[in-house]
């Protein structure tokens, strides 16, 4: 099978079964403290994880006690989400399968999270714009947002055009580039294994920290910190993250 390009926005045909090849997060658990130490996460909080995959910060949130809702525009992925948390014993929270530009809540949640590069999906800004909108109206008054982004200034520096590895009998290759007019990360990935060879293709727009601060403003947030890294290494162009706290502007904490 081969996903051309043009042929329907990229995210649709990506996060399939060989997402799940492709990903592989040995770093989840650091993360996840991360989140309950930055967003103040306690039994019961209710928490958006919007863009949530296949539940990895999810599932070990509900294992903590936290009200989880995860939504995702990929039924695979919710899916998937199910079957995990059934093996693992874990009772959903919550999970709606949305397009998080026109997220289904309205003040509901004392805490939000974007994780793993899920900001920037869409070629027009004013859809990614669309997302925080969108994440502002969910949250409480106060509430805090957690967004995790690549870090640009990394990126540009660092990025090696061409990358493999194999992974139980599959191998994945990637040929990666930067769109300097579009300011997007461009990535053709191809999955090889016995069943034969798999081509799709991931887009994200890349952000610098001033350009991401005045969107998240403009959608109601005000900054609190960023970081470079999951054990709170400082921001700055060494790093390879960019972690954003926010929380809704102008009211008191949640």
């Amino acid at each position: 099978m081969k996903v051309k390009k043009g042929v329907g926005p990229w995210y649709e045909s990506y996060f399939g079964p060989d997402y799940l090849i492709i990903d592989e997060q040995p770093n989840t658990p650091d993360e996840v403290r991360f989140m309950v130490r930055t967003l103040g996460l306690r039994k019961g909080t209710r928490l958006l994880d919007a863009a949530c995959g296949y539940g990895r910060h999810m599932i070990p949130l509900i294992t903590r006690g936290v009200n989880v809702t995860g939504c995702d525009l990929s039924q695979f992925m919710i899916e998937e989400s199910l079957r995990r948390m059934k093996k693992q014993n874990v009772r959903p929270s919550g999970l709606v399968r949305c397009d998080i530009r026109h997220l289904p809540f309205r003040r509901v949640f004392s805490a939000a999270c974007i994780m793993f590069n899920s900001f920037g999906y869409f070629d027009a800004e004013d859809d990614n714009f669309l997302v925080l909108k969108g994440m502002a109206m969910a949250l409480k008054p106060g509430g805090r947002f957690l967004l995790d982004l690549v870090n640009r200034d990394f990126v540009l520096r660092s990025m090696c055009k061409k990358d493999w590895f194999e992974r139980n009998d599959t191998i994945v290759l990637e040929r990666k580039w930067i769109d300097q007019y579009r300011n997007r990360s461009e990535i053709d990935v191809h999955v090889v294994d016995k069943r034969g060879k798999r081509t799709y293709h991931h887009s994200i727009r890349l952000y610098s920290f001033t350009e991401v601060s005045m969107l998240l403003e403009a959608a109601g947030f005000e900054i609190q910190d960023v970081f470079g890294g999951f054990n709170g290494e400082p921001f700055d162009r060494y790093h390879d993250r960019m972690l954003i706290l926010a929380r809704v502007a102008g009211r008191n904490s949640a």
